[in-house]
């Protein structure tokens, strides 16, 4: 059974942590140069976590929607994809769980998107590889077209230029395997980083995962550069918790590298 508290939650104060964190996470939107438009092509979809938890990439991506001059904006009350209540059924290996995050995704999906249509914007990004994926089940019966930030960004970089020996690691997806038979547009992101002219990437071993400890273990015996790249929010965090330890290496995500290319500002 999924939990009936999560759903309150969300119904309640649209992300999985509550009332209590959301003036807070507005404020550090809007501190980054996020704004809510009465009028924009573009919506976007922050997710619950990264605001807080990726701060540097959001940052740097709300730089490069500026830059490009994309019209973006926020929503006056974001909601939960419902990821985490789609973890919990697959967990419980249900098939009325499953059935029931689909519903409970459709319905915060559709809170979404007629904020949205009131901006009349006709596009919605994603920047959380999670409400991607959550969001890819709706694609077709929905008529906006619904994007991961990478996707976006293949469409607006044309290149740049950044000396930089770097880890990629793309992630597994495994989870958003399970879930769609799917992952994220992890072409995209490859074809972005190809277009920087002086970044050379060892390309760490994306079967194994950041969440599981004797994978990640492996994943960081794997790293041979001070800094490591990749698409994915929930990896970041998950990988600068693991290199803790190991010297000055630090993670970065998309946005930051393409930004620090763009722009000739160092990473």
């Amino acid at each position: 059974m999924l939990n009936e508290n999560l759903i309150a939650t969300i119904r309640e104060s649209g992300i999985a942590q509550g009332q209590s964190e959301v003036e807070g996470r507005t404020a550090l939107l809007w501190q980054m140069g996020f704004a809510t438009l009465e009028r924009a092509e573009y919506a976007l979809i922050a997710s619950c976590f990264l605001p807080s938890m990726v701060p540097e990439a959001m940052r740097a991506f709300g730089s490069l929607l500026q830059h490009y001059g994309i019209d973006c904006t926020l929503l006056p009350k974001e909601y939960c994809c419902g990821h985490l209540l789609y973890r919990q059924a697959l967990k419980s290996k249900s098939d009325e769980d499953l059935k029931q995050a689909d519903v409970l995704a459709a319905e915060f999906l559709e809170a979404n998107l007629s904020q949205a249509r009131k901006a009349g914007a006709g596009k919605v990004i994603a920047f959380c590889a999670g409400c991607d994926v959550v969001f890819h089940r709706f694609r077709e019966d929905v008529p906006e077209e619904i994007l991961w930030y990478p996707t976006l960004l293949e469409r607006l970089f044309h290149g740049g230029r950044l000396e930089l020996k770097a880890d990629y690691y793309a992630g597994c997806h495994r989870y958003y395997q399970r879930l769609n038979r799917t992952v994220p547009d992890l072409e995209a992101v490859s074809s972005v980083l190809g277009r920087i002219e002086g970044l050379e990437l060892n390309e760490l071993d994306h079967q194994l995962c950041c969440m599981r400890p004797g994978e990640m273990d492996r994943l960081a015996a794997g790293v041979k550069n001070t800094v490591v790249i990749t698409p994915c929010g929930g990896c970041a965090d998950q990988m600068q918790r693991a290199l803790k330890g190991q010297g000055d290496c630090r993670v970065v995500m998309l946005p930051q590298v393409v930004w620090a290319a763009e722009s000739g500002q160092p990473l």
